[in-house]
């Protein structure tokens, strides 16, 4: 059996904790009960740069705590194309993956809400795993057990530039400040309204002048030497828009000409995935 789960990009700039977009690249993983361990296997461009696997087996773990079903020993061989520790969903994959690996071993007793659920309570926040299962836009809401969101398909290609150093999801939110200037809160409010509302009149494109940020990435930027120095050389090439990936240290903008931008390692230029997670026997 195999499942494909898409990288996915959040915040999208103004929509902190709320926006979520899944993206035409996956991580593909196969996965089988014949086996008396359970073991874990990783190849692909980005294999290298996994420290271990021990997130697949907390999931694993997580799952029997909460349901009470115990995961038989799988074996599991996953293809990496996603960067890790970039600000592409490396890790809401992998916790989408396990979760439905450990439903189908215990009999598929759990829908994907409730997959959904578990998924948001290990991530800490929904806007990566909830497109992660569904696809496209995610508008996503979540106040302590209650979760909501709307999907939005829409039809939209992005640049994400990648740079050769990772960040930890985890350090780089407790940058981030405990209050913020009522300004800077208004002017987040106007551009993720305002970038909804496009979305919504099907405007995909004028949609991307609203991403601007006031919340949470200069905090970010300004956190990580690298990371000031990769976007300062990004903006100074005056893009059309832009906005860091999830909590970096990717960065989503429309610039072609990419000379001269430190620790750049890759350029990827992506698809939304209006589909989501693809189950395959």
């Amino acid at each position: 059996m195999k499942v494909l789960v898409p990288a996915t990009t959040t915040n999208l700039g103004a929509g902190f904790d709320v926006f979520g977009l899944a993206l035409d690249l996956f991580n593909e993983v196969e996965f089988s009960f014949d086996t008396k361990e359970t073991t874990i296997e990783s190849t692909g461009k980005y294999a290298s740069d996994l420290k271990d696997h021990n997130l697949f087996f907390e999931v694993l773990r997580f799952f029997e705590r909460k349901t009470g079903y115990r995961v038989p020993p799988v074996r599991i061989k996953q293809t990496c194309n996603i960067p890790v520790s970039s600000g592409l969903g490396s890790s809401a994959a992998v916790i989408v993956a396990a979760l439905h690996i450990a439903n189908e071993g215990t009999g598929r007793n759990l829908s994907r809400e409730d997959l959904m659920k578990l998924a948001v309570e290990l991530e800490g926040h929904p806007d990566n795993v909830v497109p992660a299962f569904t696809g496209g836009l995610v508008v996503c809401y979540q106040n302590g057990s209650h979760l909501d969101f709307e999907k939005f398909e829409i039809d939209l290609s992005l640049t994400f530039l990648v740079p050769n150093f990772p960040v930890c999801t985890n350090e780089m939110r407790k940058i981030l400040p405990e209050k913020v200037p009522f300004e800077d809160a208004v002017f987040n409010i106007k551009n993720s309204c305002q970038f909804l509302a496009k979305i919504a009149a099907g405007k995909i494109k004028e949609a991307l002048k609203y991403v601007g940020d006031r919340l949470h990435q200069n905090y970010r930027i300004n956190g990580n030497k690298k990371m000031k120095e990769f976007v300062e050389a990004i903006l100074s090439k005056n893009p059309e828009y832009w906005f860091v990936s999830g909590s970096g240290p990717s960065v989503c903008s429309n610039i072609n000409d990419f000379e001269g931008i430190p620790y750049l390692k890759d350029v990827l230029k992506l698809r939304v995935n209006n589909r989501g997670m693809i189950v395959s026997e």
